[in-house]
């Protein structure tokens, strides 16, 4: 309900940004009073249920398109603002506003243990970048493995020599 409430108190408002669920909220809500008031009430509720909601989703469209990083001007253009409507908001703050808290995506507290590795909190990452992120970490895990075995092995062989040169002294002593 905190959605429709934005939308109809901001219907007049064409600058910022709308999330997914605030437009899809608000639409879904317009339809079903509107086929209630077809239904029950007859058509001219229904006429003036539409009348009042069309300002609402011009306004509500406009600052989807803004939400997704393009120009309200899109949602004319029939296919690609319905594109645009479910696509995924853009992930940083853009010339119409910061991101919506309802749309921001964030990973918090991954913790790996066994490499002590810990990412705390990413917010406002595009999809492409968190793959890379992710891809960069597991290299890391993968180069500080081999690195640990590397000391490993590097500390093994320290030793072997230390022991033939033990043996070494033992041999000139007798």
């Amino acid at each position: 309900m905190e959605y429709i409430k934005n939308a109809y108190s901001n219907w007049y408002q064409v600058n910022g940004r709308s999330s997914r669920a605030e437009y899809w909220g608000t639409y879904a809500f317009n339809i079903s009073l509107a086929f209630v008031s077809l239904y029950f009430f007859g058509e001219s509720l229904y006429s003036l249920v539409l009348l009042i909601s069309l300002p609402i989703g011009i306004g509500l469209g406009i600052r989807r398109m803004h939400d997704v990083g393009a120009s309200g001007w899109f949602l004319i253009i029939p296919f690609i603002n319905i594109i645009y409507a479910i696509s995924k908001s853009e992930q940083k703050e853009n010339k119409w506003g910061p991101v919506p808290n309802e749309s921001s995506d964030k990973i918090t507290n991954v913790n790996n243990d066994a490499d002590n590795f810990e990412v705390v909190e990413l917010e406002n990452f595009e999809d492409e970048e968190l793959e890379e992120l992710e891809k960069r970490l597991v290299q890391l895990q993968e180069l500080k493995k081999a690195q640990d075995e590397a000391e490993l092995e590097k500390n093994s062989r320290k030793e072997e020599i230390l022991k033939q040169i033990e043996d070494l002294k033992n041999e000139l002593d007798e």
